[in-house]
C-alpha cells in the first residue's frame, strides 16, 4: 500500500511540474491595462477624451500597446509628457484572428 501511494504522490508531483503555458506571460501584474476593442483592421487614432482619465494624466513615453503577447507599435501626439487635449494615440490595429484559441482546434 505504502508503495501504491508514494507511487501516486510522484506521478503527482512530476504532473505538476509539466503544467501547460497559458501564452500570459507577456502580463506584468503591477500594471494597469485598457482594452481597445477594434472591429477592422486599418489605422485607428483615440482622441485624449476618449480616453480612461488614468490614461490621461500618464506620461505619452509609458504608453504601450500589446497584441497577443506582442508590442504593437504607437504613435502618440506628443513625445513626452500628458497628452493635451486635442492629443491622440495611433496605431495600427488588427481584426481577431484567433491565433491565442488555434491550439486548442
Amino acid at each position: 500500500m505504502r508503495k501504491l501511494i508514494t507511487i501516486f504522490v510522484l506521478t503527482c508531483l512530476t504532473n505538476i511540474s509539466l503544467a501547460q503555458t497559458f501564452n500570459n506571460e507577456w502580463i506584468d501584474y503591477s500594471k494597469t491595462y485598457y482594452k481597445f476593442k477594434v472591429g477592422k483592421t486599418g489605422l485607428y487614432r483615440i482622441n485624449q477624451n476618449s480616453l480612461p482619465v488614468a490614461l490621461i494624466n500618464a506620461p505619452a513615453q509609458q504608453f504601450q500597446l500589446w497584441r497577443n503577447g506582442i508590442q504593437v507599435p504607437i504613435f502618440t501626439s506628443v513625445v513626452n509628457g500628458a497628452l493635451p487635449t486635442n492629443g491622440y494615440i495611433e496605431f495600427w490595429g488588427e481584426q481577431n484572428d484567433g491565433l491565442p484559441d488555434k491550439a486548442l482546434y
